[in-house]
């Protein structure tokens, strides 16, 4: 009986031991390793500096917490040469990030998380506008001369080792997605161009589907096996990305002049006209005139320079003189004003979500 009861008396004491030892008082569960921050930029929103002809461009990150850092790559990387004249777009794969410079036709290469320098990227580029990764290759769309849409072509990089290559679209190239199992590219740029190309990524064939004279996409969003593209003469197409057909054709009212940046999210589709943004329910069949919001700006062409749609908060770049740093502007999806930051640099024309 002695025995038994020392027994029971060892087996009570573990029990207390184990629990203590598990206690959710540590934030660790029993057989799970604590979570590892993969770097100081993980959550939060990176904001491109275009810059000018000067040494201006370089790319900020707004934290979630509200924390603004200013010119990143600057900080991580103070041996490195600049990112480059002209920074036109970031794209991600899932940990790098590539920074792509128009002016000196170029991709900087670097850690999404800690924004370490990797490699840069300069051959078979010439303008290049914006980019997007699939199955481990990125695909880059080049204007080359912006007097004629005969030279422009898409970029293919492959990733493993950043060998390139190119195929030459001979129309007008710019905005990138990828929808369906298709790369698919808007051919407009500046007003001129009518069509939407789609890429097949495994013999680099395309297709093109014309939109009809004076309908120049000017952004494009894909959803699922869709692509939605808005022109500037306030027509919103939606495009079965599988077939390349014309699904549907909604006419914006002529009212709102100047549609652009489109943007997409949770089924709510967002533009802008002048210093204004928009809103419609996607498949709604009607737009309405009234705006989801209008902010000030006394910039003569850099109203509206930068705008993005991501996780219910709506970014507003503003480029002022073009000179001096910009502004730019978070507000949440029903249009109230969170903040306004000063940037760093020239142009703030993208913002991108990490």
């Amino acid at each position: 009986m002695k025995l038994l009861n020392r027994f029971l008396g060892l087996a009570i004491l573990l029990a207390l031991f184990t629990t203590s030892c598990s206690s959710d008082d540590d934030g660790i569960n029993v057989g799970q390793s604590p979570s590892v921050p993969l770097g100081a930029y993980e959550n939060g929103t990176f904001i491109l500096n275009e810059g000018s002809s000067a040494a201006t461009a370089g790319v900020d990150f707004l934290s979630d917490a509200g924390v603004l850092t200013s010119d990143v790559f600057r900080i991580e990387n103070p041996d490195e040469d600049e990112l480059g004249l002209f920074l036109q777009n970031i794209f991600f794969d899932d940990t790098r990030a590539f920074i792509i410079s128009g002016g000196t036709s170029s991709i900087t290469v670097v850690n999404r998380y800690t924004f370490k320098f990797i490699t840069s990227i300069e051959t078979n580029l010439d303008n290049p506008r914006y980019g997007i990764v699939v199955n481990g290759k990125a695909y880059v769309t080049n204007q080359a001369g912006f007097s004629t849409g005969a030279d422009d072509f898409v970029t293919v990089i492959n990733l493993s080792n950043y060998s390139t290559s190119t195929v030459l679209i001979g129309d007008y190239v710019d905005r990138i997605t990828f929808a369906g199992d298709k790369v698919v590219i808007a051919n407009g740029a500046f007003g001129s161009g009518n069509g939407v190309t789609f890429l097949n990524t495994t013999n680099n064939s395309f297709q093109t589907l014309d939109l009809g004279a004076g309908n120049s996409p000017n952004s494009l969003i894909a959803v699922n096996d869709n692509v939605y593209a808005l022109t500037g003469n306030n027509k919103f197409f939606q495009i079965d990305a599988n077939t390349a057909t014309l699904s549907s054709t909604l006419d914006i009212p002529a009212a709102i002049s100047g549609v652009k940046n489109l943007q997409i999210e949770n089924d709510e589709v967002y533009f802008t006209a002048d210093t204004s943004v928009y809103s419609f329910g996607l498949g709604d069949t009607t737009v309405s005139t009234t705006p989801l919001f209008t902010y000030n700006s006394t910039s003569q062409f850099g109203a509206m320079y930068g705008f993005s749609v991501s996780d219910n908060s709506i970014f507003v770049g503003d480029a002022g003189d073009f000179a001096s740093a910009g502004t730019f502007f978070e507000y949440t999806t029903a249009g109230t004003l969170v903040d306004s930051y000063t940037s760093s640099g020239v142009g703030p024309n993208g913002f991108y979500k990490n």
